[in-house]
């Protein structure tokens, strides 16, 4: 699923996610980010709060 919306981000902003900026945050923190991104048309910009679109990353193995 995150390689999907790094390319989803890539392809609406013309540019790559900062991924350096998210180490050490959660994947799933992570996929929220860029999906809110998507969601709202608006470029990463640090310090954007971090809104729960998506609770659990699909192929996690929690049921």
């Amino acid at each position: 699923m995150l390689e999907i919306l790094l390319i989803q981000y890539k392809d609406m902003f013309g540019v790559d996610f900062p991924l350096r900026e998210m180490e050490g945050k959660a994947e799933i923190d992570v996929i929220n980010i860029i999906y809110g991104c998507l969601q709202t048309n608006e470029e990463y910009r640090p310090g954007k709060p971090v809104k729960v679109y998506i609770s659990e990353a699909p192929g996690s193995g929690k049921n």
